[in-house]
């Protein structure tokens, strides 16, 4: 418990001078613990880059699909703000629309990836005999939460903003 890193390797090294290779293998744990924990976290350094790139493709198609819904429905913007609503509020509602589209699918997705997960940790952890042992990866999914909420903002409010910008006349028009 006291030796430091060198300390082990010579120990393990006298060690393994006397021990009889076919009866016996010498290990150094701490070094095979800290080999597993760099590359634990390699794999979570992976599964961020992999959440964000998968977060700016689901930005872009959201840009897309909801220029493509603002054009569709161009012209129930146009009348919304000829009776009078203002353009923050037509703009708030394509925006709030598409934080719940986006928020209730996270929510399903997230309950729908733990069922999985627990089912198929119970079932690894029965096969070998072991207790539930879950990690849940709480800083990813508050990352994929905020950035989802953001590009359900930004993919909602540009597009409708642009169409906000044009005048009411040529927006029912259709021009």
């Amino acid at each position: 418990p006291g030796l430091g890193r060198l300390g082990r390797v010579d120990f393990i090294n006298a060690l393994r001078s006397v021990a009889d290779p076919d009866l016996h293998i010498v290990t150094d744990t701490a070094d095979l613990v800290d080999s597993t924990r760099t590359a634990t976290d390699m794999i979570v350094y992976l599964f961020y880059a992999v959440s964000a790139f998968a977060i700016a493709l689901c930005e872009f198609m959201l840009w897309l699909s909801f220029t493509s819904n603002v054009n569709t429905n161009a012209w129930e913007f146009g009348v919304v703000r000829s009776i009078g609503l203002s353009i923050s509020c037509v703009v708030r509602v394509y925006v709030y629309e598409a934080l719940c589209l986006v928020l209730s699918g996270f929510v399903l997705g997230t309950a729908t990836g733990l069922v999985v997960a627990i089912t198929l940790t119970l079932q690894f952890n029965l096969f070998f005999e072991l207790p539930l042992q879950m990690a849940f990866p709480v800083d990813l999914f508050i990352a994929m939460l905020v950035l989802s909420a953001g590009a359900a903002v930004l993919g909602s409010y540009l597009p409708a903003r642009k169409l906000a910008r044009r005048r009411i006349a040529s927006v029912l028009k259709g021009m």
